[in-house]
């Protein structure tokens, strides 16, 4: 008997716990749908795992048909908002992508081992599935984690194969991959990345033939196959470009075209237009002092040598070019909470 009146007790604090935990998970969730987010994704970090997962657990059972675009917006941003990568980071990025998953088609991999099925709440609707696909894509390539954003891009395209926004990531997957920097990859699977990363550029520009990082790109790609005429007249345009990053790569590339052309005051030319849309960069000066030393003018290629890498220089473009849109994290995540209570 007093081994069932134990047995009975320990259920009972078990059920209070459980009860407890839901509730403080509750409290944090509300107070992002309704008060104030910023603290309530700090709260989240602040939660224990038995925590979220009682809470989490509360949606299978949950009157609520709308609360999953929260869920998922508060624990993507509590994984994705902080710039390093942590064992509670993924955990919380687990649990946003077992929320985002229910109702998507059943034969699909999932990314994340949790899952939830709950009997009243409804699924995110395909537009937010869209814009949280692409906020983790884009975080997972802006830190260079290339083999989980390749879970997410080959899920995301399943389900949404005609989304620019989605082939353009795809794209800078597979132009990641041929980078010595990010992969080791063969000659021959390098080729094959660059022939697909070409094909997912191609498919952009088909939908938005002015969404000028495609163009930049689909350049770059094409310059790396041999195809130099083609590239050319990609990367031409963009020397007019308002944006200055754009211009500038569009330009350091485009010398590259055409030193590969034979045509070294071309190419001399497009490295100085570089240097002059972002002068404290280093590349295009310093592609430009090499070509000059190739043609003999050793003095002014010394002569750029310092400005190049000397203590005033600063943020190069071309540094973070196999990164992907970057600077579009916080945009991305600012999408998703406002989308957060539809």
């Amino acid at each position: 008997m007093r081994r069932c009146g134990l047995l009975a007790l320990a259920a009972l604090c078990l059920c209070a716990s459980r009860a407890q935990a839901q509730q403080a998970y509750a409290a944090v969730l509300l107070e992002y749908l309704t008060g104030d987010a910023d603290a309530a994704v700090g709260k989240l970090r602040g939660l224990g795992r038995d925590e979220i997962l009682a809470g989490v657990d509360a949606f299978n059972t949950t009157r609520s048909k709308v609360v999953l675009p929260g869920a998922a917006a508060l624990h993507t941003e509590a994984a994705l908002r902080v710039r390093q990568e942590s064992a509670d980071g993924l955990f919380n990025i687990q649990v946003a992508t077992a929320i985002v998953e229910f109702g998507e088609p059943g034969h699909l991999k999932s990314n994340t081992p949790l899952s939830i099925q709950p009997a009243y709440a409804t699924p995110v609707t395909p537009e937010f599935r869209n814009l949280f696909y692409c906020a983790v894509i884009n975080v997972l390539l802006a830190g260079g984690r290339l083999q989980m954003a390749s879970g997410y891009l080959s899920h995301a395209i399943a389900l949404s194969p005609a989304n620019t926004e989605i082939q353009l990531l795809a794209g800078v997957g597979q132009e990641m991959r041929t980078s010595q920097r990010i992969t080791g990859l063969s000659a021959g699977a390098r080729r094959d990345a660059l022939r697909e990363a070409e094909r997912h550029y191609r498919a952009v520009l088909a939908g938005q033939p002015g969404r000028l990082e495609a163009r930049l790109r689909l350049g770059r790609v094409v310059q790396q196959r041999n195809e130099l005429g083609e590239a050319r007249t990609l990367l031409q345009p963009l020397a007019a470009a308002a944006d200055d990053r754009i211009a500038y790569l569009g330009q350091l590339f485009l010398g590259g075209v055409e030193d590969g052309l034979q045509h070294p005051d071309l190419a001399l030319a497009a490295y100085d237009a570089a240097a002059a849309r972002v002068p404290l960069a280093q590349a295009a000066r310093l592609a430009a002092s090499e070509l000059r030393h190739r043609r003999g003018d050793r003095r002014a290629a010394a002569d750029a040598v310092p400005a190049a890498a000397g203590d005033a220089n600063t943020y190069d473009p071309w540094w973070t070019y196999i990164f992907g849109e970057y600077w579009r994290n916080d945009l991305l995540l600012d999408a998703l909470r406002k989308m957060r209570r539809t």
